[in-house]
Order: structure tokens, then sequence, then C-alpha cells
């Protein structure tokens, strides 16, 4: 009867029939429209209006610099300045790259 009992849990447990992952199974799909958007981190070089232009350099690859629409429903995270350290999550569109989400980052304190 032990043994029954144990092959009937381990059977549960390979089909994913328990309760607790039939919830994780069910929550994991989400909409790929409101969190699909790509990162672009850099310091702020320009800040006209409805704009922002953030450059970055990496060892070994030439300089790159990125433009971004700033519209009313960007998020931004910190105060926004030239020469800040920011990270920008943009989505392509007609227009341009469009800012969704601006985090800046704090200057770190130098000893």
């Amino acid at each position: 009867m032990r043994r029954f009992l144990s092959v009937c849990i381990l059977a549960f447990i390979m089909s994913g029939l328990m309760p607790g992952q039939q919830e994780e199974k069910q929550r994991a799909p989400q909409t790929t429209e409101e969190t699909t958007y790509e990162f672009f981190s850099g310091i702020v070089q320009q800040l006209p209006e409805g704009r922002l232009t953030v450059s970055r350099a990496v060892l070994g690859k030439p300089a790159e610099s990125r433009s971004f629409l700033i519209k009313a429903d960007t998020k931004v995270e910190g105060k926004l300045r030239v020469k800040a350290r920011v990270t920008v999550g943009f989505k392509s569109s007609e227009d341009g790259d469009v800012a969704v989400r601006i985090i800046v980052r704090s200057p770190q304190n130098k000893k």
C-alpha cells in the first residue's frame, strides 16, 4: 500500500498536476505588449525638449549614440539632466525610438 501511494505521488509530481504548479503555469503567460522593450545605457549628451540623446563607449567597440523621443506617458525615475548616467527602456516605432522608461543612476561617491 505504501509503495502504491509513493508511486501515485511521484506520478502527480512528474505530470505537473500539483496545485501549486498549476497556478504558476497559469500566471506565467503575460501580455507581451506591456513588458517587451529594449534597453540602452549611457550618459546623457543632449536634452532638447521632447528628446533625449544618450551615448556610450564599450571597450573594443566604437562609441555609439542614440536619440529617443520623450512622450507624456514616459516614466522618469530620478532627476534627468545632461551628463547623468541613465538606462532607457524603449520601443521602436515609425517616429523613431520612443522612451518608455528612463532610470537616472545616482552618481557614485569618489573617495
